[in-house]
This record gives C-alpha cells, sequence and structure tokens, in this order.
C-alpha cells in the first residue's frame, strides 16, 4: 500500500509534504488506524504547522526588513531590497502548499480506505 502512495504522491511540493505527513502518521498509528484517523486532528495538526511556518516567515521578514531599514538610513548603498508584492505572493503560495498538501493527504486517505476495503474483503 505504501507504495502506491509513494508512485501516486512523487510530485509537487505539496503531494511531497502530504506523503512525509502520511509516513509519520502511519509510523506513530500503524496503517490500519492510520485509516480510521479522523480529519479533526489530520486539519489541527495543518493548522498548528501553518502558524508555525507563517510565524517564522514573519519574523525572517521582519529582520530582513529590518536591515535593509538601517542600512537604508546609514546611507549605504544596497544591491537587493525585498520586493514587497513578491514576498506576498511567497508567502500566499506556501499558504496554499501546505493547503493543498491537507487536501491532498485527506483524499489519499479517503483513496487508501476505499483500495483496502475492496481488496480485504
Amino acid at each position: 500500500m505504501m507504495e502506491w502512495m509513494e508512485n501516486y504522491l512523487d510530485g509537487t511540493k505539496a503531494e511531497q509534504t502530504a506523503l512525509g505527513m502520511i509516513q509519520i502518521d502511519i509510523a506513530e498509528h500503524g496503517f490500519e488506524n492510520w485509516l480510521r484517523l479522523p480529519a479533526i486532528p489530520i486539519v489541527e495538526w495543518y493548522v498548528n504547522s501553518t502558524e508555525e511556518v507563517a510565524d517564522q516567515l514573519i519574523e525572517d521578514y521582519r529582520s530582513i526588513k529590518g536591515v535593509e531599514d538601517i542600512i537604508g538610513e546609514s546611507g549605504i548603498g544596497q544591491s537587493y531590497k525585498l520586493k514587497e508584492p513578491e514576498s506576498l505572493v511567497a508567502f500566499k503560495d506556501g499558504i496554499m502548499d501546505i493547503v493543498n498538501s491537507m487536501l491532498i493527504y485527506l483524499t489519499t486517505q479517503e483513496m487508501a480506505n476505499a483500495y483496502y476495503a475492496e481488496h480485504t474483503n
């Protein structure tokens, strides 16, 4: 079963993230328990992870912006400046990767349940 999932989820960053999360949950709960794992704890884990990632991205942005401001105030020329629209797009893309990963995770779990039910009865 894991081989099927690994072949199915071998492309995008969101697929790779979902596969990693699935593997962690199967290792922690066992395959059959993972099949019955309710969506709410999975979504809660994604929400907590998203918050941690977003907080880190915001802190990184603030740090870089702070250094940029200090350099600008000191009159030293800069060869690189943060591009705010591009930074917001990157942030949105990161959040969407996480949301898509959650959707892929839950869809894969549902497909695994259907496959398992079909091949064990």
